[in-house]
């Protein structure tokens, strides 16, 4: 699996973005949990889109959940959010699932994990961390992809909470007339 859809990490520490509040008291004291979350602050892991779709399309496709021969399309569903781990440490997840199979849509076996990273969402980490999503994402929207020798145009869907989607879009604040973006 890791040859066929590696992880890539990228240094967020090094972006000069992450900030760390060294006036909270900390909540965990084991010293192996505090080496690992140490280790990785300011580490994103980010997996791509395209070699994901590589490896779950000819499934989908053998599947019957999409069918190449009608409408070669493929309509995913980006979804991100914070997370709290613990009292103090705070995860961001950015996932993918394929709309196209309605039976397993909730379940959380068929979201794939593109970009993940320890810290809090705010708009400057995310605009590093998903630097290469937004490039990928670009491409699929604009020139789909060639699967197995078929052609496969791609639609799609972003669902997040309001703070996130905000924050992606570069708002200091969740703030509307409406409930709805």
């Amino acid at each position: 699996m890791e040859k066929l859809i590696p992880i890539n990490f990228i240094d967020l520490v090094n972006s000069a973005i992450i900030q760390e509040n060294s006036s909270e008291e900390p909540d965990i004291i084991d010293p192996i949990i505090i080496e690992q979350v140490v280790n990785a602050t300011g580490k994103r892991a980010y997996q791509s889109i395209k070699k994901i779709l590589e490896y779950i399309v000819p499934s989908y496709v053998n599947e019957g959940k999409l069918d190449p021969e009608i409408v070669p399309v493929i309509h995913f569903r980006i979804f991100g959010d914070g997370r709290n781990v613990g009292q103090k440490v705070k995860h961001v997840m950015i996932t993918v699932a394929l709309l196209d199979d309605s039976m397993n849509l909730f379940k959380s076996d068929y979201h794939y994990t593109i970009v993940l990273f320890l810290g809090t969402e705010n708009y400057s980490t995310l605009k590093v961390a998903t630097t290469a999503l937004i490039q990928e994402l670009q491409e699929l929207s604009n020139t789909g992809m060639v699967i197995n020798d078929i052609f496969w145009r791609v639609k799609l869907f972003f669902s997040s909470d309001w703070k996130f989607l905000s924050i992606c879009l570069g708002f200091n604040a969740a703030n509307s007339n409406h409930f709805c973006l």
